[in-house]
């Protein structure tokens, strides 16, 4: 097929496992290696699955994740045939999502579409995501800093899709170790929110969080888990959040918190060697305490056993790690330099 069109009228009367096949059979009929010319005819086919990887992740209810692998992998196989075409309509896609982005900040809706995550978890995968300055991974980091800093999640499925997003710069930044602030700001806003008052603002800073403001404290009132509300399983947040909405349920508040429980931890693991690690962690420290203090369900059995386990696993864990980053911290000194002498000349 020449275009996305094409493709559409070609795999349409096929089932997603039938159209695998049509992939497999394609790349072998115009492998490289037969003749020159069908360099042209794979990298058509990197774009055009490109494009059907964002319509299937829009698809409701959610694609099968093995299909979706399996479209990846390919694309990541035939991305290398012609790098500059691939790259430059990646590039078209990280544009388009940024003005989303910038839309949905600016009119307080979600213009961000769960294709436009699948994308980023696409590009992470694909491209040196560790390079100080990349054509595609940087664009694409600066569009989910704002969108995770500025954005207003009043809803599950927003909050849903920053969890993602947040992940997904994690594990582009999972070799280099570059901080990147507005994910552990939106994060730690997520656990703040299970257990602090909205409406005051002092109960979310006390802690020495980054502020945030009255509208965003306003919506994530959603998250705030109450007394009564029970829940016997954690389950994990699936894709099904990103493409329909998910009601604000005592187990989808669990959910929540345990995936947000689950990423400070891998935070804390990527960024402990820093030397700001101390002032970046601290907060987090005394949040999971307030957390612990205000939520005597877990005493009482109606949280589930693993959101506790893995709440005091992460105070150990970070407890541990902030000593060794006090015990090893020096104190500033000036540099030392080799004595030398004064230049003089004689009059």
């Amino acid at each position: 097929p020449a275009d996305y069109d094409a493709w559409v009228e070609l795999v349409t009367p096929y089932t997603l496992e039938q159209q695998l096949t049509i992939i497999k059979r394609l790349r072998t009929q115009y492998h490289i290696r037969l003749s020159p010319q069908n360099k042209e005819h794979l990298s058509a086919l990197a774009v055009i699955l490109v494009d059907h990887l964002a319509v299937l992740a829009e698809q409701n209810p959610p694609v099968s994740q093995a299909v979706l692998d399996d479209i990846v992998k390919h694309i990541g196989e035939l991305a290398p045939v012609d790098t500059e075409r691939f790259g430059e309509h990646c590039r078209h896609l990280i544009v388009a999502m940024q003005r989303r982005v910038q839309t949905s900040v600016r009119q307080q809706s979600t213009d961000l579409r769960a294709s436009d995550v699948a994308l980023a978890r696409l590009f992470v995968s694909v491209f040196s995501a560790s390079d100080r300055y990349h054509a595609i991974i940087t664009p694409m980091i600066v569009a989910i800093g704002q969108f995770l800093s500025q954005h207003t999640f009043a809803t599950m499925r927003d909050v849903a899709m920053g969890l993602v997003l947040a992940a997904t710069v994690h594990e582009a930044q999972r070799l280099s170790r570059r901080l990147v602030p507005e994910v552990l700001n939106f994060v730690f806003s997520v656990l703040a929110a299970s257990v602090c008052d909205s409406s005051d603002a002092s109960d979310w800073n006390d802690t020495g969080l980054f502020p945030v403001s009255q509208r965003q404290r306003e919506a994530a009132a959603i998250l705030r888990i109450g007394v009564s509300e029970k829940c016997t399983q954690a389950a994990p947040i699936s894709w099904s959040w990103l493409v329909a909405s998910e009601r604000a349920t005592a187990d989808a508040k669990y959910a929540v918190l345990r995936a947000a429980l689950m990423l400070s931890r891998r935070l804390v693991d990527c960024y402990f060697s820093l030397p700001a690690f101390i002032e970046c962690f601290e907060p987090l420290q005394k949040l999971l305490q307030k957390i612990e203090s205000r939520l005597p369900r877990f005493k009482l059995q109606q949280a589930p056993e693993a959101v506790s386990l893995l709440l005091q696993d992460l105070q150990s864990h970070l407890s541990e790690q902030l000593d060794q980053a006090r015990a090893s911290r020096a104190p500033l000194k000036m540099q030392y330099h080799r004595p030398l002498a004064i230049a003089s000349v004689a009059p």
